[in-house]
């Protein structure tokens, strides 16, 4: 199975740790979805914007274990979409592939914690992403945090 990872997930040290058999396939771009904060990290449709992450190869085990970390079903609930494979990724995994990603349940936007937004950050350095899209969702939710969200954060 296919995982799409935008948040924490990003991050390759983090990702040995919680899925050790998990391998990075290639990066991609989720079209008319956007990043946004909400304390943590969610996607959420958004025509016409995109959202950049890495499509991780997972096995049942993984999977389990980032349930148990995206706080499955509660915290966040599962969502599936089909992607046609071309060239080589089509002679490895086939024509098709079903991807998975998890998307939050909690409606306020929030600011995340500064080591959290930071974590995300060494993700998209090291996956070669535009990390204009974090800092885009970083200023999202400072200008539209609920009353409930954290308290102002210290960033790099």
């Amino acid at each position: 199975m296919f995982y799409f990872a935008y948040g924490a997930n990003l991050n390759i040290e983090n990702m040995k740790y919680r899925c050790p058999n998990a391998k990075p396939v290639v990066k991609f771009s989720l079209p008319n979805y956007k990043l946004v904060f909400k304390g943590v990290a969610d996607i959420e449709y958004s025509l016409d914007d995109s959202v950049e992450g890495v499509l991780w190869d997972i096995t049942d085990v993984c999977e389990q274990a980032l349930d148990v970390f995206e706080g499955y079903p509660h915290l966040y609930r599962k969502e599936y979409f089909t992607i046609k494979m071309g060239g080589k990724l089509a002679d490895d995994f086939g024509d098709n592939a079903d991807v998975m990603f998890y998307s939050m349940n909690r409606t306020q936007y929030g600011e995340p914690h500064s080591s959290y937004f930071n974590c995300i950050l060494d993700g998209y350095v090291a996956n070669k992403l535009d990390s204009d899209f974090l800092y885009e969702a970083l200023l999202h939710a400072q200008e539209n945090q609920s009353s409930l969200s954290y308290e102002s954060k210290s960033w790099k």
